[in-house]
């Protein structure tokens, strides 16, 4: 008869992690990859990177440096210093003015906990849209006393459309969400260390980025 099995359980795993991982991004502590931007740069975990980010994840895989240097190209540095944050702590404080460019970079790298609630908030607004109108019918009803509808809905005649109801038509039927298309091009930070046969192209799915590896 086997030995009986313990369950051990550190309820403050969490937490703990979470702390670890504040004290290693202010010190940049234990870091393989250098993030750059606008000639500016920034350090951190591939490990963390691939945990919060499918593209990071891809990216390393197919690029098996000690420590790369991606470079991501028309990206500001505040938001991907931002990025980095939420990913290493999991929150972060982001103005108005700067969230709707902060969100389209989340969704460009795939940055789980913002490209996903940025779906769902598109979908999320679409149907309150519907939710809405069909809100200010009246409610308490019944569905059987719905003569004088009928009535009304048989002398209706139709009518000409006027530019102004085009207008209102529009304006209830287009979508709130705008498409976010990624910048193309990638852009090389000038570095007298960095030879041209060290540099590794991505993967055709992140146009916008390179990674190089010394």
């Amino acid at each position: 008869m086997g030995s009986q099995q313990f369950c051990l359980k550190w309820k403050n795993h969490q937490s703990n992690m979470l702390a670890v991982f504040d004290q290693l991004l202010s010190s940049e502590a234990l870091v393989d990859v250098t993030l750059a931007c606008k000639g500016l740069s920034l350090k951190a975990r591939k490990m963390v990177l691939s945990a919060c980010s499918p593209f990071f994840q891809a990216n390393f895989v197919e690029n098996p440096c000690k420590h790369p240097i991606v470079i991501l190209k028309y990206m500001r540095y505040m938001d991907l210093k931002a990025i980095v944050e939420f990913m290493y702590r999991g929150e972060v404080d982001v103005s108005q003015d700067d969230l709707t460019a902060l969100l389209k970079i989340a969704e460009t790298l795939k940055v789980k906990g913002l490209a996903e609630d940025t779906n769902e908030n598109k979908n999320g607004g679409l149907v309150t849209s519907v939710d809405g109108a069909a809100d200010a019918e009246p409610v308490g009803t019944p569905r059987a006393e719905s003569p004088p509808l009928r009535k009304r809905k048989r002398s209706r005649r139709p009518r000409r459309c006027s530019p102004s109801d085009s207008n209102k038509s529009d304006s209830v039927d287009a979508p709130p969400a705008t498409r976010i298309k990624v910048p193309d091009g990638p852009e090389i930070i000038e570095d007298g260390s960095m030879s041209s046969d060290r540099v590794t192209n991505l993967p055709a799915a992140s146009p916008s980025s390179r990674t190089t590896c010394y």
